[in-house]
């Protein structure tokens, strides 16, 4: 099995129990071809599926490999925004449990 067949690697992926589409493993292969092309030609292993699976996580984050500054710091400042939308909505739901559960103001 090569590592540029996609079809390959999402049946190699699948019999791990990763439910994949062809379309993110071919992206994946072409980024790991560019950073590897003396790989090209060797089997599918499990330290892929971990390597896949690892892409996929820090793909379109600041954590990215291969972006620029810029866009680094554009995604840590969106990631940053967020989380303090979530801080601000987790503060309301929590007091508004509280008041449900008639606890008394806070103490602090």
């Amino acid at each position: 099995m090569n590592l540029l067949n996609a079809e390959e690697a999402v049946q190699f992926f699948n019999s791990y129990g990763l439910k994949v589409d062809e379309k993110s493993v071919k992206e994946w292969i072409k980024d790991m071809e560019m950073k590897a092309p003396a790989n090209k030609n060797r089997p599918m292993i499990e330290e892929d599926l971990h390597c896949y699976n690892h892409w996929c996580f820090v793909r379109g984050t600041a954590y990215e490999e291969g972006i620029d500054d810029t866009t680094k710091i554009e995604r840590l400042v969106e990631e940053n925004f967020l989380l303090k939308k979530e801080i601000e909505k987790l503060k309301k739901e929590q007091d508004l449990l509280e008041e449900t559960l008639g606890m008394p103001d806070k103490l602090f």
